[in-house]
């Protein structure tokens, strides 16, 4: 499937830009209020707490200025009963003390509970909510694939990132494991090992990894780090690639360190691997689930910035639009082509006044996200 302008030149970005768009409001449409109305009940809570906490405060200052003058109107006691007395009275303050603090410390823990359990749930929904849409609806991101074997099953992670936000998504492969022949077939790399009948001397052998298991994998678009071992866990293969550089750890030599092993190494058929293996996990994603969503750092959603997310995102739209209008054949339309493997062709598009008022009965919000798309109502 080919995405083209109305002009017939092929979009930067191969995406139903119109389907993204109309998913990126709908999704708009259900975050916004789930993150506004956890705004709105976290602010009466913590407004709990922070009077709580002022009245914390107050209350050991005032006990303690109690305690000072009772102590220095009583310091020169020495008759039982005055001293009975006095000890009454510190031990009944000491007792009202500790009941109105301990209810008061109760109160504040049992709403910072109300607060991360409100959060928990929030969280659940907002990220449930993105997924879909996170799929491939945010645009000009950096990837970068984590991946390894637990317990005999591989687990892969996902962290994407554009513009201070970064999101991490959970994968689940086609495969609970994977070999170099599975991904590329036979790969044999040299190792050395000692050989003669009269005489023992080092020799260069030639050894077949190519049942060699996948244990650990990291890659983005610029380097790659993979590390293998056969099935008793015996031997280890470790291979990093970035650009021209290319570094092989095999049977505990480094291999591109020694002329003598590296005679033996066929560099472009390594380079090749590496290169299935990144397309190999690309296109073996069986289940892709978002878990985090973060913000220069931070917990977006639990420092409730899914909007600021929005609008980051609402902005990586903006130049695609604007050359969509462009490339097209009226202002207030953007407009694609879609060709099918068939060559059948379709014109999909969406006006601006459309997305507007979509967006406007969002409020202020959805009135911000539509000055960053481009289509607000002039």
């Amino acid at each position: 499937m080919k995405y083209t302008f109305q002009d017939s030149n092929e979009l930067s970005i191969q995406r139903d830009v119109i389907q993204d768009l109309q998913d990126f409001v709908d999704t708009s449409g259900k975050v916004l209020p789930i993150e506004n109305a956890s705004i709105e009940k976290n602010d009466d809570l913590i407004g709990r707490r922070i009077s709580l906490e002022k009245g914390s405060e107050e209350l050991e200052s005032t006990n303690s200025k109690i305690l000072d003058f009772i102590d220095h109107i009583t310091g020169e006691f020495e008759v039982k009963y005055l001293l009975d007395y006095r000890n009454s009275i510190l031990d009944a303050c000491e007792s009202s003390f500790n009941k109105s603090s301990g209810a008061m410390l109760s109160e504040i823990e049992s709403i910072n509970k109300d607060i991360d359990d409100g959060l928990d749930d929030v969280e659940k929904q907002i990220l449930s909510i993105l997924d879909p849409f996170f799929e491939g609806g945010v645009y000009g991101t950096t990837d970068k694939y984590f991946v390894s074997m637990d317990k005999n099953v591989l687990h892969g992670k996902l962290t994407s990132t554009v513009v201070g936000m970064e999101y991490e998504s959970e994968l689940t492969f086609t495969d609970n494991s994977v070999t170099i022949r599975g991904l590329y077939g036979t790969l044999f790399l040299p190792t050395w090992t000692r050989s003669g009948i009269i005489y023992k001397e080092d020799k260069v052998k030639l050894e077949e990894v190519s049942d060699f298991l996948l244990s650990s994998l990291d890659f983005d678009d610029h380097h790659i780090s993979a590390m293998f071992v056969n099935k008793k866990a015996s031997k280890r293969l470790k291979v990093d690639m970035g650009g021209d550089a290319l570094l092989i750890y095999y049977d505990g030599n480094e291999v591109t360190a020694d002329p003598a092993l590296m005679n033996s190494v066929k560099e472009e058929n390594v380079r090749s691997m590496l290169v299935a293996l990144k397309d190999y996990i690309r296109s073996h994603v069986k289940k892709k689930t978002l878990v985090r969503l973060m913000l220069d750092g931070e917990d977006a959603i639990r420092n409730n910035q899914t909007f600021d997310c929005l609008k980051l995102i609402a902005e990586q739209f903006t130049d695609i639009i604007n050359e969509c209008i462009e490339r097209g054949y009226a202002d207030d339309e953007i407009t694609i082509k879609i060709e099918q493997t068939d060559g059948t062709r379709t014109e999909k598009y969406v006006s601006k006044v459309e997305l507007f008022d979509q967006l406007s009965e969002f409020g202020s919000e959805g009135l911000e996200l539509a000055t960053l798309l481009g289509v607000e109502n002039i």
